[in-house]
């Protein structure tokens, strides 16, 4: 009798998998849920060079890429198709961007296609333009029209569609159309490594002063739309009133944000190792998301932070749709004085600030690793 053979998976990322930024999280969170599965898995991405390795099990397959955005996106996308042409997968499940290549390819009998939206393009190019003046907005307006273009594809073709949030779901049905087999999956933390720490301690292990109340921003995207100008700003008001408190920025790339690093209240971490981050979640008080906009809801870092035991402060268009203002968390949108005075009156009272984080950890249980990794798979294979 022969050996029942191995369904064959290929994830399509685009990015680097072992970046530390979300999506490469997101990819590692997911593979480490399905090493326990007898599948044969591959992960195909974008870099300087043409190569193939194993790694834990898992075949990653780097394919070169040079030119300059947006040029890479449309070539990149013919080199996945080049490649999977050549290769028979039984699942295929393409991210973001990287999913235009199903426009000009032919699916085989018994295979199936999933493309996970991690946010849309179309709508996150139009946040950013609002940051221009008129000239720039008519130069860089016809991105939106690639984003549109490139990003359309697996809304007709894939046989299956993930959204990381409804807010996703509901910006891809308005641009383009409804359709059968799409939902919604929040991503889902790592609660064995995201849990509350004894703040005395792991201040000590990190070299932070006992006495002072701390902040947290982390972020390796794009500092605008993250917000972190919104987070120095409300830093600032709350360092006015609190000579005490003190603003950890993490991931921030200082080429970008050197001019905004100024502030005396600021300590600045451009990298840290990510077995270090729980523990820097572990010493804030606060933390802050500030985005103008995301697709996650909540993102990584916020997921991390509730599980952490942080009170949550964010942005009212970042949608970071499991926060109750208030309940779990608190929502602002005007980041100067008044709304700095909202998070001194929480952080001042013990009770209140309590009750929303045991409330915030009672959201964010919902939402596991293992409870997204079981959703997550079920749409893959079911």
């Amino acid at each position: 009798m022969e050996p029942e053979k191995k369904l064959k998976i290929c994830f399509i990322l685009g990015i680097d998998p072992f970046f530390d930024g979300g999506m490469g999280m997101y990819q590692r969170n997911l593979l480490e849920y399905l090493k326990s599965c007898d599948y044969e898995m591959s992960v195909v991405y974008f870099g300087k060079e043409n190569k193939e390795f194993f790694k834990e099990n898992v075949k990653y397959i780097e394919l070169k890429s040079s030119l300059p955005y947006p040029l890479d996106q449309i070539m990149d996308n013919f080199k996945i198709l080049k490649y999977i042409k050549k290769n028979d997968f039984d699942v295929i499940n393409s991210h973001a961007l990287w999913g235009a290549w199903m426009q000009f390819y032919k699916k085989r009998k018994n295979q199936t296609l999933v493309h996970t939206y991690h946010g849309v393009t179309y709508y996150f190019f139009k946040s950013h333009l609002e940051r221009f003046n008129l000239i720039k907005k008519v130069l860089l307006s016809p991105l939106l029209a690639f984003s549109y273009l490139v990003e359309k594809p697996p809304m007709k073709k894939a046989d299956k569609v993930i959204c990381v949030s409804r807010r996703v779901q509901r910006e891809l049905e308005k641009l383009y159309c409804k359709r059968k087999n799409i939902e919604f999956i929040r991503t889902g933390v790592d609660l064995q490594k995201f849990k509350i720490y004894e703040k005395s301690r792991v201040k000590r292990k990190l070299k932070l002063d006992q006495e002072k109340t701390y902040g947290l921003y982390v972020g390796r995207g794009g500092y605008w739309r993250k917000g972190l100008d919104r987070t120095i700003g409300i830093s600032k008001e709350l360092y006015s009133k609190n000579k005490n408190y003190r603003l950890i920025i993490i991931g921030a790339d200082r080429m970008k944000v050197g001019h905004l690093l100024k502030e005396e209240f600021i300590l600045y971490k451009e990298v840290v190792p990510r077995e270090e981050i729980p523990f820097y979640f572990g010493s804030a008080d606060v933390f802050f998301c500030m985005s103008r906009y995301e697709g996650g809801a909540p993102t990584l870092v916020t997921s991390e932070a509730m599980a952490s035991g942080c009170l949550v402060v964010c942005s009212k268009d970042s949608e970071q749709e499991i926060i109750e203002d208030k309940k779990n968390g608190l929502i602002i949108e005007e980041f100067g004085e008044k709304d700095a005075e909202k998070v001194l009156e929480i952080l001042k009272d013990k009770k209140k600030k309590e009750e929303m984080i045991k409330n915030s950890i009672k959201t964010i249980k919902e939402i596991s690793l293992e409870t997204w990794g079981k959703k997550y798979s079920d749409v893959l294979f079911g």
